[in-house]
């Protein structure tokens, strides 16, 4: 079956040192270039959709073109929702069809984060469904998600040690200095807390806000365990600059069919780019 959930993907790729490219996908055809892309270069897919895209699509609306996509792929595809914060929501979505979700409660206290995370936890078991959780506050926007310049926190390991004992998640988050978004001046990572928190985790880690880091940092922070890299952004710009160039480039053309075959190819280049480097290929 090539629609799965991210268990097997994610553990598969801690154990043999690689990370699963997630990319947010906006629609049909951002979903199904990002799929034939994996296909190519035969490398296993997680297609992510934000609570904002769901919700301008509808939870079943969405999920009927979604799932045919997964179901009809050649590499192993799961559809994952990312940074939801409402419960009742994420539980949706998991009824909707989604093979994983992220429960984002790390802007709550602690106790709260934990109590929510395992609820979601304890319903997606039922339906085979996997749960990501996340740790500490990642700057920029995601989604209506937003974290101001100087409200991020780092993940503390104690925490890190706590949450993951009581929740049991498949996949953690741990904000180590990434940003989601475009970043602005300096990146600083902190690579020793996030080869501190692999080092007692025993689920695979997530790195969020991958768009914009550089080969040395991804090789860096795949080398220390990253499993998951979450890649938004980049299918954003892809999509609309696609969009924008084919139409300064053809001013005259007005077949919608060139204009999404010409935008379709321009997100795959960024997809195969990206899965060639997580996966170490030549």
């Amino acid at each position: 079956m090539s629609y799965v959930n991210m268990e097997a993907i994610l553990q598969h790729a801690r154990k043999n040192h690689y990370a699963v490219g997630a990319f947010n996908i906006v629609n049909y055809l951002t979903a199904k270039a990002a799929v034939e892309a994996a296909e190519e270069l035969n490398q296993n897919i997680i297609i992510q959709t934000s609570v904002k895209t769901v919700k301008a699509f509808g939870i079943h609306e969405m999920m009927s073109f979604l799932k045919p996509i997964a179901e009809n792929a050649q590499v192993k595809v799961a559809i994952h929702l990312d940074h939801s914060t409402d419960v009742e929501f994420t539980k949706a979505c998991i009824d909707g069809g989604w093979s994983s979700v992220m429960y984002d409660g790390s802007q709550l206290p602690l106790a709260d984060n934990i109590k929510n995370t395992m609820a979601i936890v304890a319903y997606a078991k039922l339906k085979n469904v996997t749960v990501e959780g996340e740790l500490g506050a990642i700057v920029g926007v995601e989604d209506d998600i937003v974290v101001k310049e100087g409200d991020h926190a780092h993940a503390k390991p104690a925490d890190c040690r706590t949450y993951l004992k009581e929740t049991g998640v498949a996949a953690f988050a741990p904000a180590i200095g990434t940003a989601h978004g475009v970043y602005k001046g300096e990146i600083k990572i902190d690579y020793d807390l996030f080869e501190e928190i692999n080092a007692f985790s025993l689920c695979p880690l997530v790195l969020h806000g991958g768009t914009g880091l550089s080969d040395e940092m991804f090789h860096r922070l795949i080398g220390l365990g990253a499993s998951k890299v979450n890649i938004s952004t980049a299918i954003k710009i892809a999509y609309c600059q696609g969009m924008a160039a084919f139409s300064k480039e053809n001013p005259a053309q007005n077949d919608p069919l060139k204009l999404d075959a010409f935008t379709k190819q321009e997100v795959k280049k960024v997809v195969t780019e990206h899965i060639r480097f997580f996966s170490r290929i030549d």
